[in-house]
């Protein structure tokens, strides 16, 4: 039961495919701003690929080599492009620049003169209203983010320690090009941070209010691949079978929560990675097992969703997950993160995203929210 809808066309192939997909958009674009994920990417074949696909528009290129953008860093990247002229954005890189690249859409020929102006745009989202707008097209070089499926984008207000949402069907992509042989030099850590990050969007999706039976079908396949080629990629990451396989894992992960969002780990990790720095992948994934437990009487389908872990008990999902995140050199206990006992009230405090936490199947009061976290603290 339930529809799904999801108008990104998705290019699965070598980044070439480019200028294709620019070339068969509606709109004409003769203008172009690629914003890419800097540091070496400059000296990289992408670029030269990139170059070569552009070769016929006017291209401005911006870097960003930020992690967990913020308010004040969506207000830098304004200021820095405002004067530019460009009709179409093509972002390529890790979640933080495609979160960046749907964001600067948002509020692109809007007049901004300040931070406080752009939190208040953000907050009363009165860039619904912006009628300049234009196409953007992500390109992933990570595994796990979803933000070239979905049309919202996280930014972070770190006065408050708190997340936002830009939120808006138009800010879907017009296109996102999956090319696996991107992720190849990725790190091992941030490879199992972002793969861990799919796997919370798939299971996350699975159990979400607003679960229907095409978005299950999407998290299940994600779930499937992550748990069967993984632990394989961290043996051998320069496999490209297994870095096809978890780029298709994220790719069904971010169809399936593209529409029904996610649920209470997500809500719990970003005052985890907030509060104690955690990586965002690795802060939702700390939860999921524990938060399957709670939901799993509550979740349709349910035999089905442990079938896709490889019928694991939830302990046995909780010591997969932390095997692998050891593997990863990530530590899987908050003492370990210098957290505290009063750190985890602040993170309790803060845990109840709006849009989030409320679309877990099982309410979840404070308290429980604490057990979770005094359950991984040492």
């Amino acid at each position: 039961m339930g529809t799904f809808f999801n108008p990104v066309k998705i290019n699965i192939g070598e980044l070439k495919v480019l200028k294709r997909v620019i070339e068969e958009m509606p709109q004409k674009v003769t203008k172009v701003l690629l914003l890419t994920r800097g540091g070496n990417f400059n000296n990289s074949p992408e670029r030269a690929e990139l170059r070569n696909c552009l070769q016929h528009y006017e291209m401005q290129q911006v870097d960003i080599e930020i992690s967990n953008p913020t308010v004040d860093d969506l207000f830098s990247l304004f200021n820095q492009t405002k004067e530019l002229d460009f009709d179409c954005i093509v972002g390529i890189g890790g979640g933080s620049v495609l979160d960046l690249s749907k964001s600067l859409v948002a509020i692109k020929g809007m007049q901004i003169e300040n931070h406080q102006q752009l939190l208040t745009i953000i907050e009363k989202k009165y860039y619904k209203n912006n009628e300049q707008t234009i196409p953007w097209i992500g390109i992933p070089t990570t595994s796990g983010t979803g933000s070239e499926l979905t049309c919202w984008a996280t930014i972070w207000y770190e006065k408050l320690g708190i997340k936002l949402s830009i939120d808006n069907p138009s800010l879907y992509a017009y296109a996102a090009i999956f090319d696996h042989t991107l992720t190849t030099s990725l790190p091992v850590s941030i490879t199992v941070s972002t793969t861990l990050d799919a796997l919370c969007h798939a299971t996350e999706a699975y159990w979400s209010n607003k679960s229907n039976d095409i978005s299950r079908v999407y998290a299940k396949e994600a779930i499937k691949r992550i748990m069967q080629y993984l632990e394989l990629l961290i043996q051998v990451p320069s496999n490209l079978e297994y870095r096809r396989e978890i780029a298709l894992a994220s790719m069904f992960a971010g169809l399936a929560f593209s529409n029904t969002r996610t649920t209470a780990c997500h809500s719990i990790s970003y005052p985890l990675t907030m509060e104690l720095g955690i990586s965002h992948g690795v802060a939702a994934s700390l939860t999921l097992a524990k938060v399957l437990a709670i939901n799993y009487e509550s979740i349709p389908e349910k035999q089905q969703l442990l079938e896709a872990f490889g019928h694991r008990s939830f302990n046995e999902i909780q010591q997969w997950i932390e095997n692998v995140q050891e593997r990863a050199g990530f530590a899987t206990r908050l003492v370990q993160y210098k957290g505290t006992h009063e750190s985890i009230n602040r993170i309790v405090e803060n845990a109840f995203t709006k849009g989030r936490m409320d679309n877990n199947p099982v309410p979840l009061t404070e308290a429980d929210v604490k057990n979770i976290l005094i359950s991984i603290y040492e």
